[in-house]
């Protein structure tokens, strides 16, 4: 799979568009998942937001099942990861993914109890524990200080194959 990679400059303030409710609810959810999302994927919401945020046009919430059909269309989409819930709405990372620096964006997700990404490509999380996750990101850093094209989900992937091989045979990555 190749990438295009383009810089999105986010509002500090939420999109205007997420409180629109002539759009679809499920482009309203995908922005709020936008919105949210921070280095790994995940998209943290509080207990009772995405009813409190995502309403219909008399300002009331859906049904739940209402938010439910939502969800899942966007999974089935591929958009939202199987693990996506009301409390966190995860991105994959072969859909949409953060270059920020790994000191930025790294809480843990409340609802995972982890901020590792879900690798849309094999079906699972791109890691298996949080030090892998650690290693991938700062591997990232160190390209981005060099000026160079940050790493596609492949490369993500033969990093998580190494890290898994034990610390002492991983070699510096060719990027």
């Amino acid at each position: 799979m190749s990438r295009r990679f383009v810089k999105v400059y986010r509002p500090e303030y939420t999109n205007p568009a997420i409180g629109c409710p002539t759009l679809h609810l499920e482009l309203r959810m995908w922005l709020l998942a936008m919105d949210r999302m921070q280095r790994g994927g995940h998209a943290p919401l509080g207990s009772g937001e995405l009813q409190a945020i995502l309403t219909n046009d008399k300002g009331e919430p859906y049904s739940a099942g209402r938010y439910r059909q939502a969800r899942l269309s966007l999974i089935k989409a591929g958009q939202l990861a199987p693990s996506a819930s009301a409390r966190c709405l995860l991105v994959p990372h072969g859909v949409a993914s953060m270059d920020a620096k790994s000191a930025q964006k790294r809480e843990e997700c409340a609802t995972h109890k982890h901020n590792i990404a879900w690798d849309d490509a094999h079906g699972d999380w791109m890691f298996r524990t949080m030090d892998e996750a650690r290693r991938w990101e700062a591997e990232c850093d160190n390209i981005a200080r060099g000026g160079s094209v940050f790493p596609p989900a492949s490369w993500a992937r033969e990093v998580r194959e190494r890290a898994s091989q034990g610390v002492n045979r991983l070699k510096p990555s060719a990027a």
